[in-house]
């Protein structure tokens, strides 16, 4: 047997009515989950969670959760602040980021109409099982929420190295057209460099800006 846990811990700045309204919906989230009943819910809080039913007002918020029965974000909230508020939310054994996020994308429009707000965690096992560690991130913009693991990102750039195996370096014996070893001769002469030919060759085309022209053999 081995335990699983999630954790995250960050902090981000909405307006008071922004963090206000997060502090309703958790408060409302928390009631629903001891089996309490619910505070009478906010105008704002009816236009961030529309519910679909009205006989259960609470709906919209339950649908925020992978299990509506169960409305838990595996964590804590602390708010502090005037007009503007910092939001910390932090979890050390079964944070929720998929519900995190889109409750702040829901609550915090205004502010993420100037900046999206992002965070991340990790995973970890208290035993060595393969495959139990890792991590990921989240990007809460305003109209959408961006996840990735570590996982998928390490697959993909596997993936990347298979299918794209990596170039042959430089020819040191070479003349490049685009920097002809005159001109590098001519540097030596006057002082201007103490750079070999490639590297000489190498600092030019990064310069530029160019494409990596130089990991292309010229034509004889």
């Amino acid at each position: 047997m081995a335990d699983h846990y999630v954790q995250a811990s960050f902090a981000f700045t909405c307006m008071a009515r922004e963090a206000a309204l997060i502090e309703e919906a958790w408060q409302h989230a928390s009631d629903l989950l001891g089996n309490f009943a619910p505070g009478e819910p906010s105008a704002e809080f009816f236009a961030a969670f529309m519910p679909t039913d009205l006989a259960n007002p609470f709906n919209g918020l339950l649908e925020i959760f992978d299990d509506p029965d169960f409305p838990h974000f595996g964590a804590e909230i602390e708010i502090a602040g005037a007009a503007e508020c910092i939001v910390a939310i932090y979890g050390t054994t079964d944070f929720q980021p998929g519900p995190i996020a889109e409750l702040i994308r829901r609550c915090c429009q205004e502010s993420l109409q100037t900046a999206p707000v992002g965070f991340d965690w990790s995973y970890g096992c208290s035993r060595p099982r393969r495959d139990s560690f890792g991590g990921g991130w989240c990007a809460i913009f305003a109209d959408h929420v961006e996840f990735a693991s570590t996982q998928e990102e390490l697959a993909r750039r596997l993936v990347r190295s298979a299918v794209a195996p990596p170039a042959e370096p430089p020819d040191p014996w070479i003349d490049y057209p685009q920097y002809p070893s005159a001109d590098w001769q001519a540097e030596v002469a006057n002082g201007d460099t103490r750079l070999g030919y490639l590297d000489w060759a190498l600092a030019r085309n990064e310069a530029g800006h160019s494409e990596p022209a130089l990991m292309e053999v010229p034509p004889a």
